[in-house]
Formats: C-alpha cells, structure tokens, sequence
C-alpha cells in the first residue's frame, strides 16, 4: 500500500475537526430512514435522488467510497445492502462504527485510501461515491472503483461542480470560514466528470443548486422553498443549469470492459 500524499495528509488533518464537529446526534429518528428508503424520482434534494437511483440493494455488496462519519452508510445497511465502507481518517470511522451501533446496524468498516481499498477484484454490486471526487486525484480514484465493481456494477456519484464564473464571483462574497475546504479540494468541471466517467455507461445525470439555493441558505431563509424552486427552474429552463452547482450521476461499469 502507498503511503499517504501530500492531499491525503491535509483530508487527515481536516477530518479531525470534521470529525469533533460530528459526534453528536448519532441516533437517527425513524422519520429519516423513511426519507432515504424509496425518494421520489423528481426530488428536489439531491441526496434523496442519489437514494433513489440505488434503486433495489437488499443483499448487494455496497462500497462507500470515502464514508467520512457514516451517515451514508447507515442508510444504505438500513436499505439491506452489506455495505463496505472507506475513509482515510481514523476519528471519522471510529464516530461511523458508533453511529451504526447506536442504530442497530451493521457495516464493516475500513481505515484505507480509496486509492487501495483492499478489495478483491470485481466484488462490488454498487460504489456510493457522495461528495468525494473532488478532493482526490480522479485518474487514480477512478481506476480503483473500476477494478472493485463487478462487470455491470453501479456508481452512483454526487459532486459540487463548477461550469460558470457566476460561481466564482458569488463565492467570493461568502466568508472563507463558511467554506470548509482544503487546500486540494475544487469543484469539477463537466469536461473533467466526463472524462473520469470513460469506461462507463451513463444511465442517469442531473444537476442541482443554482447559486440562489446557497444565497437562501447563508441568509436562514426557509430551505424547503428554495430547494422545490431550484427543482421547478430547472426542470422549466434546463439551459440554465450550467449555473447549478450540484452534479449526480449514475454510471454502470460496462460488461465487457477489460481492466
């Protein structure tokens, strides 16, 4: 296994304070599960439609690709799926194995860079990929999720994506402390999802968050109402969602390819 880089060492460092800010509010209410178990194709939220895609996951192998403090994973092993899941922090995983237990589920879970996940070749039915991509190198990151995934298998992946120098402009008007980013991490461009997304097929892509979405959420406006209007623009302008900042996808690993 390759000792952790430059990137790696900075997530490790970052996790630890993402990790204490993490270690309340462990036991999830019922209400939330029901949320994530059978979304509405047309959700507004972009994690629901990630829930949605998964479609059926009862019994298949479910690797959460960069599982942070386990939320993700909980959700998936409440819908069935024996889920595998990867951080490269320590702190983080330890809160993941409690919030699972506090929650009467189980997962197995690995202290690993998504770079080598220890896996077998091929043993994967489903990658989780939420939020992940964008602090990591994408050719190597990419290379590993095609070697774990069977012939067939799915990712789901989820990404702030960033087409538009809108962005650029209202992120400068937001106070670097709300950021929360490390020094490798950048939003994707389409030109770089797609080109990490050559070797799959593509079964299912849309966009979420134009830019009034984050504007609502800084100024405690209601964000139920600015979520269900993002959702309702885009749907009725879908020109306009190169300016949205949220991208998901559904890939299938194709099955023929050869690795």
């Amino acid at each position: 296994m390759v000792g952790p880089g430059p990137c790696d060492t900075s997530e490790i460092q970052r996790s630890v304070i993402d990790a204490a800010s993490r270690k309340g509010a462990l036991l999830v209410p019922v209400l939330h599960f029901a949320r994530y178990k059978n979304p509405h194709p047309n959700t507004p939220f972009f994690l629901e439609y990630c829930f949605h895609l998964l479609e059926g996951v009862q019994g298949k192998h479910v690797l959460d690709f960069g599982c942070g403090a386990g939320e993700n994973s909980l959700l998936l092993a409440a819908r069935g799926a024996h889920v595998t899941a990867i951080d490269i922090s320590p702190d983080l995983i330890e809160i993941a194995q409690q919030r699972l237990a506090l929650n009467h589920q189980t997962a197995e879970f690995h202290v690993a860079s998504v770079y080598d996940t220890g896996l077998p070749d091929g043993s994967v039915d489903v990658v989780f990929c939420m939020a992940i991509l964008h602090h990591l190198e994408l050719e190597r990151a990419q290379r590993e999720i095609l070697r774990v995934l069977k012939p067939g298998g799915i990712l789901i992946m989820q990404e702030p994506v960033r087409d538009s120098r809108i962005y650029d402009f209202l992120r400068r008007l937001i106070p670097h402390s709300m950021h929360d980013n490390s020094e490798f991490e950048r939003p994707l461009t389409k030109m770089e999802l797609d080109s990490f997304c050559a070797g799959f097929q593509c079964e299912r892509r849309r966009r979420f968050r134009l830019p009034f979405v984050a504007l609502a959420i800084m100024l405690g406006l209601a964000k139920g109402p600015a979520w269900r209007l993002d959702r309702w623009v885009l749907d009725k302008m879908p020109i306009l969602e190169r300016l949205a900042t949220v991208e998901v996808r559904k890939l299938r690993k194709a099955e023929l390819l050869g690795l």
